[in-house]
């Protein structure tokens, strides 16, 4: 369909022509679609559903951990949920803030502790939080006021 797949993100794709302008971002199988000309949206979507018989969900909700709502200010994009989600996953939601994740100057060695039981929940919880504080720098290391009820939320 003549779309260009971005050079920095290869499930990206832009398709510009006469003044319109379409973006396909691809993960698996969601597909968000984004563009100022519905008619776009729907040539698209129904090309998609020719080949390959898709499920649209609507207005962009949910998509790959962020929320997203619209109102007459604009985009709000917010990844509360999620943090929620994996505080939750990992037992931790009723656990209070800290200034620091460990107690400073405490030496750690590979000898000491035990050896996890399932590896695979912690790789995944690692996982998790690799993909968050990517898309939230801004939480990445806590400070004297890390409480995810006053983070800011992105809006565009």
């Amino acid at each position: 369909m003549g779309f260009v797949q971005s050079k920095s993100d290869p499930s990206l794709f832009t398709k510009g022509c006469d003044g319109k302008f379409i973006v396909v971002l691809v993960y698996v199988d969601d597909i968000l679609v984004a563009s100022p000309d519905i008619n776009l949206i729907r040539e698209l979507k129904h090309y998609l559903d020719d080949a390959f018989k898709i499920k649209d969900l609507g207005e962009l909700g949910y998509f790959l951990g962020i929320e997203a709502r619209r109102d007459e200010t604009g985009l709000n994009l917010c990844q509360m949920k999620y943090a929620l989600d994996i505080l939750a996953e990992a037992g931790f939601l009723e656990c209070k803030p800290a200034s620091t994740p460990m107690v400073p100057g405490q030496l750690l060695s590979p000898k000491d502790g035990e050896l996890l039981s399932d590896f695979c929940s912690f790789r995944r919880l690692v996982g998790q939080l690799l993909y968050l504080t990517s898309t939230r720098p801004d939480i990445a290391y806590a400070g004297k006021s890390a409480n995810l009820s006053t983070l800011p939320s992105t809006r565009i």
